[in-house]
């Protein structure tokens, strides 16, 4: 195999020149020379675990004349634009898609007569077009892994190319290029977008705020002078793999090949959970009308009520689970709120609702309408499936309500075969379709079957299962669960997909959904980050000591990670590792609950902002800021407001043990920022558990004997108060 070795020159972000050299992939391939001189590159290269491990070293011999940029790329045979082109958080088929250049928040009118059959749309995002040459360039930030690959169907292989995301004190660069019937992957140090970047915001020419691709590169290259020397770190993963599912499953055995991060332990579960607790008491309960809005300022609509997604009906679930007191009231006070006041004879829920006044979800607040994004029915119905199983006596005449929202599931899915992405509610009837929207209904309409017994409920679970393995898994396209990208791929729909799966599973036993539930996870995790990124010295993020493993990139729009699966607690990756006994699926999912928590605004450790003041108590924004798809000033830096990440908090204490113990297998794992471990003591085997935090809280421990857990688990754990470096001893006999 070879590699290009080059020496790019710019004129502020356009190449003006480029000298390259072709290598082999030999342990020492001897040096060359660049530039008539300029530049002397060699390559030192290893092999280990099936894949390429390499380092490009440039020696500068003289000073460049111009700004410059150094490369490692790699040719792609035989290219067709049948290859699904991947970029991990970033770039999923390529985002081949069909793209309408509309402002933010976006909403794709479709045609009546092409609702059901219109292929996905997308905004002006960094994409591949369908025909003639195009290309990809993004910055290491822009994405969960540094690294671009495609997958052959034809060849069935899968390649690969891996970087460092920060290389001789730049963010390197990450690229794929196609030209008529030649592709190339390249990385780049540093980054240089070349003449256009990505960017979302008000532009220029006040025409409006938008996600667009055509606002001008403020990158460029570095100056460098005689004797420096850059080393541009690669690898390089060639494989054989039968579908898509091997070829992610593939990436993910490589994914920390060159860097990974260490676990977070800032905040423990129990001191983030009772600060956002108060919270919620204090600034999300509308006294007036009685139930938990979404948001803290009632004059903005969308903070009132809306269903699912951001968090109406999701974030009673752990008031309803762990309190007996005023927030269980008010839990349960919006639990007969939504369907007294919210659901439509038909069964639907309304999506948006302000003081008396319903709301669609088309963005326009000026002309209310009936269409609903259907994964916010679909998440408020799994959830509400769980806290009638909490409540079922206090809730008891409200049965008929959710029978007859699971009815609308199975009457629009045998309507049409599918559920779409946005319906009208009014006429049953879909408005866009084909996505992944609606993923999580395969698990919500399992746990009905569970909850109320009812045969079609578990049919149409098993035909929606059926549907989003065929038309997203078996294309790598999970797309569609935000209302606000089109349907671009994201996050939500994978982790929404991993959440059905693993209750379909559970519901019915059949290998097959363990075997889709494996694979959403692959994806799931391709939307995690894999690495600590190095903020900006004089960032908020940097100052703080900020994680980022574990951080969750949201959608190919919105280029920034986030804190915790909006809106979902991971403990399906739980349950994963309880079904097939991989550890891989805890540590996920450690990296993911301890990197959450760090983002709790405290009154002891609160969030500096970019409006120049501190988060209340108990808040958090949604922005982890690693890409400059805002500007370059805002990496590493906060937004002011209180978001959904807040419900991740509520729902990990109730869903995720702090300390896991498998009985069977003596495994002992700290999901929370903890250290645990077990010990022998006369002959008695006992869990010790430390809190190494600045804080007091109270530690979730599952002591896990292999029976089964349910939907809903918090009274199977105990709870232990910890003091702040205190250590305390639970026996396991």
């Amino acid at each position: 195999m070879e590699i290009i070795l080059s020496l790019r020159g710019y004129e502020r972000s356009r190449r003006t020149r480029q000298d390259s050299v072709h290598m082999p992939l030999a342990v020492d391939s001897g040096s060359r020379e660049l530039g008539d001189g300029l530049c002397r590159v060699r390559v030192h290269s290893r092999e280990k675990d099936g894949a390429v491990y390499g380092e490009a070293e440039f020696t500068f011999l003289r000073p460049t004349a111009f700004a410059s940029a150094v490369a490692v790329e790699l040719a792609a045979e035989n290219w067709s634009r049948e290859n699904f082109v991947f970029m991990p958080g970033a770039v999923y088929g390529g985002n081949r898609f069909s793209c309408q250049k509309l402002a933010y928040p976006p909403y794709a009118v479709i045609p009546e007569e092409e609702a059901v059959t219109a292929e996905p749309v997308v905004t002006d995002i960094p994409r591949l077009p369908r025909e003639g040459d195009g290309q990809i360039q993004l910055r290491s930030g822009d994405m969960t892994t540094p690294a671009v690959g495609y997958y052959d169907p034809k060849a069935r292989e899968g390649v690969l190319l891996y970087t460092r995301h920060l290389v001789y004190g730049d963010y390197t660069g990450v690229e794929i290029w196609e030209r008529g019937d030649r592709a190339s992957l390249a990385v780049t140090a540093p980054a240089v977008r070349e003449e256009k970047k990505y960017f979302f915001g008000d532009l220029p020419d006040g025409s409006g705020f938008y996600p667009t691709m055509d606002m001008p590169s403020d990158d460029t290259g570095r100056w460098f002078f005689a004797g420096d020397q850059v080393t541009l770190p690669f690898c390089v993963y060639r494989f054989q793999a039968e579908d898509l599912s091997g070829f992610f499953a593939g990436f993910h055995r490589m994914r920390a090949c060159l860097e990974t991060g260490t676990p977070a332990c800032a905040v423990p579960f129990g001191k983030a959970y009772e600060t956002v607790k108060a919270k919620f008491q204090r600034e999300n309960y509308a006294e007036d009308e009685r139930y938990f809005t979404v948001g803290t300022d009632r004059s903005i609509p969308q903070q009132n009520w809306q269903a699912g997604w951001t968090g109406g009906g999701i974030n009673i679930h752990s008031f309803l689970v762990e309190d007996k007191g005023e927030a269980n009231r008010r839990a349960q006070e919006t639990f007969r709120f939504i369907f007294d006041r919210l659901q439509m004879e038909n069964g639907w829920v309304c999506a948006m609702y302000a003081n008396g006044v319903y709301y669609g979800d088309t963005f326009d607040m000026a002309k209310p309408s009936d269409v609903l994004l259907i994964r916010k029915n679909a998440d408020m119905l799994y959830f509400l499936l769980k806290e009638y199983t909490v409540c079922r006596e206090e809730l008891s005449g409200y049965e008929e309500n959710l029978r007859r929202l699971c009815g609308a599931f199975v009457r629009l899915y045998r309507k049409y075969g599918q559920i779409g992405q946005f319906i009208h509610t009014k006429t049953d009837t879909i408005a866009i379709g084909n996505s992944a929207c609606g993923a999580i209904a395969c698990g919500a309409l399992a746990l009905a079957y569970d909850v109320l017994g009812e045969k079609a409920y578990l049919e149409t679970a098993e035909g929606l299962g059926e549907v989003y393995e065929r038309d997203c898994l078996d294309r790598g396209i999970l797309n569609g669960c935000p209302g606000e990208i089109c349907q671009a791929s994201d996050s939500e729909a994978a982790f929404g997909m991993l959440e059905g799966y693993v209750q379909l599973y559970e519901t019915t036993g059949k290998a097959r959904w363990l075997d889709c539930a494996r694979r959403a996870a692959n994806i799931a995790m391709t939307w995690v980050m894999s690495y600590d990124f190095d903020f900006p010295r004089e960032s908020t993020a940097a100052k703080r000591g900020t994680h980022t493993l574990g951080t969750v990139f949201a959608n190919a729009q919105n280029k920034h990670s986030a804190p915790g699966i909006c809106t979902l607690s991971g403990n399906s990756l739980l349950k994963l590792y309880r079904f097939t006994g991989e550890e891989t699926y805890l540590k996920q999912l450690q990296n993911i609950a301890r990197a959450l928590t760090q983002f709790v605004s405290l009154k002891e450790r609160p969030v500096y902002t970019l409006a120049g003041k501190y988060l209340p108590s108990g808040y958090m924004n949604e922005r982890v800021q690693t890409s400059d798809w805002e500007g370059k000033t805002t990496i590493g830096e906060f937004l002011c407001g209180s978001n959904w990440p807040e419900v991740c908090v509520l729902l990990t204490y109730v869903e995720v043990p702090g300390v896991y113990v498998n009985k069977k297998t003596g495994l002992a794992a700290a999901l929370d920022s903890l250290d645990c471990g077990i010990a022998e003591e006369n002959g008695e085997q006992k869990l010790w558990v430390k809190n190494p935090t600045a804080y007091d809280t109270t530690v979730t421990v599952l002591i896990d004997d292999g029976e089964e857990l349910g939907a809903v688990y918090f009274d199977k754990m105990k709870k232990l108060p910890l003091k702040a470096g205190e250590t305390a001893f639970i026996s396991l006999q």
